[in-house]
């Protein structure tokens, strides 16, 4: 049998694809480019979970709300995973979110905790407006990226020297952008972090890296293997050295880290901007907010 379109229905089709927030088509219909997916890990309405977990997921949207001006960028819920073992709940929330980044076959995948909130600046605010995204973000990823932070802190960068006022690998977005600059920045280290991307490129080999990890434990940097925690960054950062890739941050940070109850740490902890300047070394540690 043949589906028949009326004129309406037909303009309906078109006008959706057209907004698909994650796929841009031509007027025809014809698929053009994939784009991005953003993904929130929380652990609100996950069964077991501790009661300081209601609302947080709806607190990054109306949060995310009040600083894009009232216009949320679509996002994905994972849902977080419960595990006792230190490390092993959030890295497997984060696997299921890659997985399922991966079925959707997007050009880039980005992965925030519920309590990872925008500067207010306006290379943060870029992150409100996917064709920004594009223009000032993805368009000058460096081609050896393997992961890319966007918020975290305790940095260390590959040459110190060039932390102040400039970086390695610089990227200047599209000239269509803006009148601002947002770069790319090798790192040799780092403690924690609440929002990355990776590319479609790098997504299989961090999924492979991460499913290891979980399965077999970690190797720390002396080879000494771990099983009763994951510190999952750590291993990237191995990945990337033994396959000739690097790790990078966005330069400057996208998002800070909101203070409230540790669901690794059982225990409120302070807010973290993760741009503090460290007097040893020209690292940049979090800075902690009231507490």
């Amino acid at each position: 049998s043949r589906i028949i379109l009326t004129g309406r229905k037909l303009a309906a089709l078109l006008a959706l694809l057209v907004s698909s927030p994650f796929i841009l088509y031509s007027r025809l219909g014809e698929k053009k480019e994939r784009v991005d997916g953003i993904f929130v890990v929380s652990l609100q309405g996950s069964t077991g979970a501790d009661d300081r977990n209601e609302g947080r997921l709806d607190a990054f949207k109306e949060k995310w709300r009040r600083s894009c001006g009232g216009a949320t960028p679509p996002i994905y819920h994972c849902p977080g995973v419960i595990d006792a073992r230190r490390g092993y709940g959030l890295t497997i929330s984060w696997l299921r979110c890659l997985e399922r980044a991966k079925q959707m076959d997007l050009e880039v995948n980005v992965i925030f905790e519920d309590d990872a909130r925008l500067f207010e600046r306006p290379e943060s605010l870029s992150f409100c407006d996917a064709e920004k995204r594009r223009s000032t973000l993805w368009s000058g990823l460096p081609e050896d990226a393997f992961v890319t932070f966007l918020g975290g802190h305790d940095w260390k960068y590959r040459n110190a020297d060039e932390e102040e006022g400039g970086t390695t690998n610089d990227v200047v977005p599209n000239s269509l952008a803006s009148d601002f600059i947002i770069r790319f920045q090798e790192t040799s280290f780092f403690f924690r972090t609440y929002g990355f991307a990776v590319s479609r490129h790098g997504l299989d080999l961090l999924l492979e890296t991460i499913r290891g990890d979980v399965a077999n434990g970690w190797r720390d940097e002396d080879g000494v293997l771990h099983t009763e925690f994951l510190s999952p960054e750590k291993s990237w950062y191995r990945v990337a050295r033994d396959r000739g890739k690097k790790m990078y941050a966005a330069h400057p940070l996208i998002v800070w880290h909101e203070g409230g109850f540790s669901n690794t740490w059982k225990k409120d902890r302070g807010s973290i901007t993760g741009e503090e300047v460290n007097d040893v070394g020209g690292g940049i540690r979090g800075v902690a907010l009231g507490g």
